[in-house]
């Protein structure tokens, strides 16, 4: 969305809270946020790798932001695909100071030899994935990206906590940043943690968005442990959203991913996962659309070590595992046909 001079990426409402303190940032509209499952509703408020962007046309820009007291909340700056800073915000509103790096020819000249998909001269500042920040106040002169500063393509990925970028610590090191980093791609990142749960209306969303190229769903690990879904349920809940989003864009890549290496395939005492993997792969099948791809999320995070303590979560290793992966498997397909 535009906010005066600036680009709020994968950012799509502005809120008012109640106590009147800065903006409330919703990576989806207002009304579809209040109509999903609780997790959902607050995890649309953590902008999950959503950025500020814009050009500077003066010495410097000021941004200040507040954020929730834990996690440690970390903002990078980017200057095109470069790394410039990063900053921590707190509860009390912290004002960043941007200005571009001395060298931005050289970065320049860089970004246009390798022809890179961030323009050297858009400045980014990418918000953490958790917890919730608020937009306070922006000061300086600043104009909008131009459509040829941003990559051609766009990633949308749907998920539960762990596409939206938990354990990650900073916000480009989530497995869906790094792997839109690795195609060379936009990011629209949907991920909500605990909130995956593949509402009839999410999938509405999604389906009549048309600023996506490819797209990825992760299915599944929201929805086992919480009894309230039967087999059944889930089961309808997953058809209906694979085919909901897939048949509004028949010439997409849509790539559906099932439950990444997690405690139930390490000690498996219960066959509910072994269920669920089955109903997204047949899911996926029954619909023989060549572009509409199952993707075995064992697949993709295969080694151990790459889990935290709770074997469910992946470390920032895991997430770089995911995305090498996933990246290389979507690039295969996509170059085959």
């Amino acid at each position: 969305m535009i906010h005066g001079n600036v680009e709020l990426h994968n950012i799509e409402e502005m809120i008012s809270p109640p106590d009147g303190k800065g903006m409330m940032l919703s990576r989806i509209p207002n009304e579809l946020r209040m109509s999903v499952n609780d997790l959902a509703k607050e995890a649309a408020l953590a902008a999950a790798g959503g950025e500020i962007r814009f050009n500077l046309e003066g010495p410097n820009a000021k941004i200040s932001l507040t954020a929730g007291k834990e996690p440690p909340a970390l903002v990078e700056i980017f200057q095109g695909c470069f790394l410039v800073a990063w900053r921590q915000i707190g509860p009390e509103p912290t004002e960043i100071t941007v200005s571009k790096p001395q060298n931005i020819q050289t970065l320049d000249e860089v970004t246009k030899q390798r022809k890179l998909p961030f323009d050297a001269h858009l400045t980014r500042v990418i918000l953490p994935y958790w917890p919730p920040v608020r937009l306070v106040d922006i000061q300086g002169e600043t104009s909008l990206p131009r459509r040829s500063q941003t990559p051609k393509e766009t990633l949308l990925t749907y998920g539960s906590s762990i596409t939206h970028g938990a354990w990650a610590i900073r916000p480009t090191g989530s497995y869906a940043m790094r792997m839109a980093q690795m195609l060379g791609v936009d990011l629209v990142n949907l991920g909500f943690g605990g909130g995956a749960h593949c509402e009839g209306q999410m999938a509405d969303y999604i389906a009549r968005r048309r600023d996506w190229n490819l797209a990825t769903l992760e299915i599944g690990i929201n929805m086992m442990p919480n009894t309230r879904f039967s087999t059944e349920e889930f089961e309808r809940r997953v058809r209906y959203f694979i085919r909901r989003i897939a048949k509004s864009h028949p010439r997409k890549w849509v790539f559906c991913t099932d439950m990444f290496t997690f405690n139930a395939d390490l000690a498996p005492t219960k066959a509910r996962h072994v269920e669920f993997r089955r109903i997204v792969r047949e899911a996926v099948r029954d619909l023989r659309m060549p572009r509409l791809v199952h993707v075995d999320g064992r697949s993709l995070l295969k080694e151990v070590p790459g889990l935290s303590f709770d074997l469910v979560h992946p470390s920032p290793e895991g997430m770089e595992e995911i995305a090498r992966n996933f990246s290389r498997f979507i690039g295969k397909k996509r170059s085959s046909g």
